[in-house]
């Protein structure tokens, strides 16, 4: 689990009054009955000593010139919401510092967030790897942190700020083997109380290795039991439930079930009122899953998950229904289901359909039917194939003119109808096929090739036609048309009957020559 710390300041200022980046010591502020205090500081405020938590008053004694600024708590929580939505790449299950955020520890000037990344760490590259990305993208965003991975939450918090690695991506603390390196911790890795602190710095316990030793009973009595709860989730004995971001509504539906299921029928019978109960939720929200995720935990703790995609935003059931109806049949009940789950982590709004009032047909249905049928065929083929069809670039290249577009995407004209081209081929060949040039006629001109080890007489050319670079990539260029990526396209009818594309590029006498398409005339 890594546990991200932030070292900017609680509310950050708004890009208006931003100063320049580390150059003048600026403190962020808030107001309360003790007067007003520092809450946050930059790395040139911190450079003299201004720490967050002091008297304003007490700062400007140690800095006359400071700059301070007013917090603004609601730019702080888009901040923060959109740094929990960059960290959902890594893992689904992010949860905020709550401790930070406490009365007895607001002026810390610092943040965190939790990530549990329980066997998901493998999809980056491991956990060190993991450990880099996280920092390379909090730094992208114009954040200062630092991270660390550990087997709990407490131990990851302390491990982030604590740990004696040098390199970020060593900050790894694997509990009871590197009970030694966690021996050396200060006592602020435990996350207590100011006043919890003082105490144990007055009684010389400055480490954790200083009380991990200790009786319990005596840390209870001397102490509270605050120290003892803080060491035991820290080393794993006592759980720590953290909040966890999720969406205001997730559209989840679950079942549980004292008797398990243990026929097949009744799971069926089960999952289509859940999946219709979801649709029409989704209906009256005029939204439309793009995902669904069945989920079906049996009495041994085995789970069988089976995860659908539609290709436009979907509200029927039956449609639902019979897709997942093809992947039922692989659930192994076991000894019985005691949970079923069902949730769509992807949804989206519905374009608006206008009733008839005659009930007739429409062409929307049409297209929902064929988007249903885009589905069934998607699904049968597998999650390796796809379905397109040939969609229009805005290239006058030839090779980019053309994409694969999904079959349910919105398609584009060819080209504009007030413009004419010249013809164009019916097969292009990728990459063009060099050839061999055997014989030029009087003016330079290509009168017999080789292409494929095959002789071609030219009876016929038509050209030149010339297709330049794109301008937009050679805006450092001079008379970008003369560049060697300059093509001049020929029409060429061979003794066979063929009408081949053929391009030349270079300058003339050291020109090559190339067979680049095919007319299907």
């Amino acid at each position: 689990m890594p546990e991200t710390g932030d070292d900017t300041p609680q509310t950050a200022p708004s890009p208006q009054t931003a100063p320049s980046p580390q150059r003048e010591p600026v403190v962020i502020t808030r107001a309360d009955h003790k007067g007003v205090l520092v809450c946050g500081s930059n790395k040139a405020a911190q450079a003299r000593g201004l720490a967050p938590g002091m008297r304003l008053a007490e700062a400007r004694s140690i800095y006359p010139a400071l700059r301070d600024l007013p917090e603004q708590p609601d730019l702080y929580e888009r901040h923060l919401a959109r740094l929990i939505r960059a960290m959902d790449r890594y893992s689904p299950w992010v949860a905020r510092d709550r401790f930070l955020q406490e009365a007895d520890h607001n002026h810390t000037g610092d943040a965190g967030l939790w990530l549990e990344i329980t066997g998901g760490s493998h999809l980056f590259g491991g956990e060190s790897a993991l450990l880099a990305l996280v920092l390379r993208d909090v730094k992208s965003r114009g954040y200062a942190g630092h991270a660390a991975i550990a087997d709990t939450a407490g131990a990851a918090w302390g491990a982030a700020r604590c740990h004696p690695a040098a390199l970020a991506d060593q900050r790894i603390l694997s509990l009871p083997r590197d009970h030694d390196i966690a021996a050396g911790f200060p006592i602020s890795a435990l996350r207590l109380a100011e006043q919890a602190r003082v105490t144990l710095f007055r009684l010389g316990l400055k480490h954790l290795g200083d009380i991990t030793p200790m009786p319990r009973a005596n840390i209870t009595t001397r102490l509270g039991p605050e120290v003892l709860q803080r060491l035991d989730q820290f080393y794993g004995r006592l759980p720590e439930h953290l909040n966890f971001n999720l969406p205001d509504r997730p559209w989840l539906i679950r079942r549980s079930f004292g008797e398990p299921l243990g026929d097949a029928a009744n799971l069926a019978i089960t999952v289509e009122s859940m999946v219709t109960e979801l649709c029409n939720n989704l209906a009256q929200e005029n939204l439309g899953l793009r995902r669904i995720i069945l989920r079906c935990v049996r009495v041994d703790g085995h789970t069988h998950t089976i995860t659908l995609g539609t290709g436009s935003p979907c509200q029927s059931a039956q449609h639902v229904l019979r897709l997942l109806s093809e992947k039922m049949p692989g659930v192994d009940t076991g000894f019985g289901i005691e949970q079923v789950i069902v949730y769509a982590p992807w949804v989206e709004h519905v374009a608006f359909r206008q009733s008839r009032l005659d009930q007739q047909q429409e062409e929307t249905t049409d297209q929902i039917a064929l988007a249903q049928l885009i589905d069934r065929i998607s699904h049968h083929l597998g999650p390796r194939d796809m379905l397109f069809h040939p969609g229009h670039h805005a290239s006058h290249l030839p090779e980019q003119a053309s994409v694969r577009q999904a079959v349910n995407a919105r398609t584009y004209p060819a080209r504009r109808t007030d413009m004419t081209l010249p013809k164009r081929p019916a097969r292009l060949i990728d990459p063009p096929e060099p050839v061999e040039i055997l014989a030029r006629d009087t003016n330079g001109t290509p009168s017999r090739l080789r292409w494929r080890k095959m002789a071609v007489d030219i009876i016929h050319a038509e050209g030149p036609e010339r297709i330049c670079p794109e301008w937009w990539q050679c805006l450092d260029q001079d008379e970008y048309a003369l560049s060697p990526k300059t093509r001049d396209y020929f029409r060429i009818r061979d003794q066979a009957g063929r009408l081949l594309w053929a391009f030349r590029t270079g300058t003339t006498g050291q020109d090559i020559w190339s067979i680049h398409g095919l007319f299907g005339d």
